[in-house]
């Protein structure tokens, strides 16, 4: 028995004529005659009472419908199901503990993977192992490994903090630079929030720094970039969505808490789902240079 005897017998049934069903399914009668009496010979038992012109169900071939209906119904579900599971497993959702490594991430995938629908937050606090246990989200960027049973962390993209300056700077003439040594003045920062913000924060308030911090939309940052003398920040992730001016230099910030090596986790039984994006990621590390 298979399922185009099923799907035959279904349609014989309704139309109550071999001929007619050959027509509707498009095979010729003896062949339809030929399938019938397989069928019934599968079975063991008549299903049909036969006239000369048409085919009547018998009771037993009105139990056998039932469950026919029902497994065809079944079949068409599993179809469905199967389609919906396929289409899930084309969408990743992953939470990006930074907007720099997201902005470079998400657009450039996508490109090389237009088949594949990302999904992407930015997440802040020390819940991601939960997060994944959880599958709130499918893949996790932090800026360290996450140790959870039942979680793999794989290095991802790495990245660093470089000090745009205006080009009259004094210190556009250095080769590098701390935060710890740089003179009071103000420092431009998009409210954007991640992992590079609380760094130089907590830089900023553990030295008493004598750096303001002037948050601002991200699109006045950069007006405010282009038009102003003050310090501002950008990094190697997120250099080619910014646009500093002819006047500006970018000089690498030494402080090793504003260079990086990004994760990304995931669950174990889930690593399918993470194979094309840590594929993508190994090739971009071949073009991402830190100084």
């Amino acid at each position: 028995m298979d399922m185009t005897q099923l799907q035959y017998f279904k349609v014989i049934a309704e139309t109550g004529s071999l001929t007619k069903a050959a027509e509707t399914l498009h095979v010729s009668q003896p062949a339809m005659s030929a399938m019938l009496k397989k069928f019934e010979e599968e079975m063991n038992v008549e299903l049909f009472d036969r006239s000369p012109n048409r085919i009547y169900l018998n009771q037993t071939g009105e139990i056998a419908l039932v469950h026919i209906n029902h497994i065809l119904r079944n079949v068409e579900q599993m179809k469905t199901d199967l389609l919906n599971a396929a289409q899930q497993n084309l969408i990743l959702r992953i939470a990006f503990c930074d907007p720099g490594v997201r902005w470079f991430t998400v657009p450039r995938f996508t490109v090389a993977h237009p088949e594949i629908q990302i999904k992407d937050e930015l997440y802040e606090g020390t819940k991601a192992a939960k997060f994944l246990s959880d599958r709130v989200y499918d893949l996790i960027v932090t800026p360290e490994k996450i140790q959870s049973q039942g979680i793999e962390s794989q290095p991802f993209l790495p990245d660093q903090v470089f000090l745009s300056v205006p080009a009259e700077s004094k210190l556009a003439e250095l080769e590098s630079v701390s935060l710890k040594d740089i003179p009071e003045q103000p420092l431009l920062y998009p409210q954007i929030g991640g992992h590079f913000l609380t760094q130089i924060e907590t830089i900023i308030t553990q030295n008493s720094l004598p750096i303001t911090l002037v948050k601002n939309e991200y699109n006045i940052t950069q007006h405010l970039i282009r038009t102003t003398n003050f310090l501002a920040t950008i990094s190697t992730l997120s250099k080619d969505l910014r646009n500093d001016g002819t006047h500006r230099t970018l000089i690498p910030l030494s402080d090793p808490e504003l260079k990086v090596m990004y994760y990304i986790s995931f669950l174990k039984a889930g690593k399918e789902k993470a194979k094309k994006i840590l594929h993508w990621a190994k090739e971009s590390q071949k073009n991402i240079k830190l100084i």
